[in-house]
């Protein structure tokens, strides 16, 4: 089944914030939710990732998703490299991912605290990047960090967009443009109808 919305309403208390919105994810790729702050690009992706339930429609097609959010949300108590091996993921698979985004073995076995805000969200990067999902979610996935070290990320998310879809979040348009990204324009509050990507 193709992941989708199909007529997803959704409100925070009184405040609607999407009115029957449907939207078809492609199969791969990356589609970027482009607007203003507070327009729903987030509430679309929690939708997504089932951290919130329609008031009316439903969320098809989707199973096993990872997200990086716009905090890094890493487990204190874990180390680096266990912060992306916990999601299932072989510590192979994660001290590689780790080693491209620049982490050497010692910020590996630390903990989040010894490390900067720069290496914590490339942590929650490769903690994304290395699980087994379907569906990947970032939502503004390179706060923090400079434009050398998003660059280096770009790959990794593009290997990952060949074979599954990609959604992401940025108010930064040259970070899509990097990526090939399909954009999805959202204006409207509450949104409503189908949402069209549109080839940069």
């Amino acid at each position: 089944m193709s992941m989708r919305l199909n007529d997803v309403s959704f409100a925070y208390d009184a405040l609607p914030v999407c009115d029957r919105v449907s939207f078809l994810l492609p199969e791969n790729g990356v589609t970027c939710l482009w607007g203003p702050s507070g327009c729903g690009k987030t509430t679309l992706l929690r939708l997504l990732a089932g951290l919130e339930k329609p008031t009316a429609g439903a969320v098809e097609g989707v199973e096993r998703v990872s997200m990086v959010f716009q905090e890094d949300r890493l487990l204190p108590w874990l180390t680096a490299l266990e912060n992306v091996t916990v999601t299932g993921a072989t510590e192979a698979d994660a001290r590689a991912v780790l080693t491209t985004l620049g982490l050497c073995e010692e910020e590996m076995v630390a903990l989040p605290r010894h490390l900067s805000g720069g290496q914590q969200r490339r942590v929650a990067l490769a903690r994304a990047l290395a699980a087994e999902s379907d569906l990947l979610l970032l939502d503004e996935p390179f706060n923090g960090l400079d434009e050398d070290t998003w660059q280096n990320v770009v790959p990794l998310i593009a290997a990952y967009a060949e074979t599954r879809p990609v959604v992401l979040v940025t108010h930064i348009r040259p970070q899509a443009e990097s990526l090939g990204a399909w954009m999805v324009p959202l204006t409207d509050t509450p949104l409503s109808g189908v949402l069209t990507p549109e080839k940069i």
